[in-house]
């Protein structure tokens, strides 16, 4: 297993790429920020999936009023310059089912783990799910904000 391919859940993309409004949100900004140059600096693979893509997008788009081609053009400029994204497939879908009965995951949760094991992640980064929970001996789930 290789410790060079990482998943990078939308929070951890959403607190990089805007501008924060107060102090807890610029601490959060900074760390993610310092998050994802330490793993270019390790010459680690960052995984998105379409689904982090699309929730990325959304949220820029309706939370904080960016409009829907800076959104695009943020993406593309940013995002897609340093991570590889992979679509989701039906076998993504299923695997995700199985994820949620067995770890009692949420649905979207479910689908981000299943999209990290089916691109054999070793490390998600995630503020919304349960910080150094192992899944499947070979995910672990790093909360970086904590």
């Amino acid at each position: 297993m290789s410790d060079k391919r990482v998943f990078i859940d939308t929070n951890i993309f959403i607190y990089a790429l805007t501008q924060p409004k107060d102090k807890h949100e610029l601490f959060k900004h900074d760390k993610s920020i310092e998050l994802l140059k330490n793993i270019l600096h390790d010459d680690k693979t960052i995984i998105v999936s379409l689904q982090v893509l699309n929730e990325l997008h959304i949220n820029m788009l309706k939370k904080f009023k960016i409009a829907d081609e800076i959104v695009l053009n943020t993406i593309k400029e940013t995002l897609l310059d340093i991570a590889k994204v992979v679509g989701l497939e039906y076998s993504t879908y299923h695997f995700a089912f199985d994820m949620r009965q067995k770890y009692n995951l949420s649905y979207w949760d479910s689908l981000v783990i299943a999209s990290a094991l089916e691109h054999h992640c070793t490390t998600l980064y995630s503020e919304d799910m349960q910080h150094n929970q192992i899944i499947e001996k070979q995910l672990k789930i790093v909360n970086p904000l904590k």
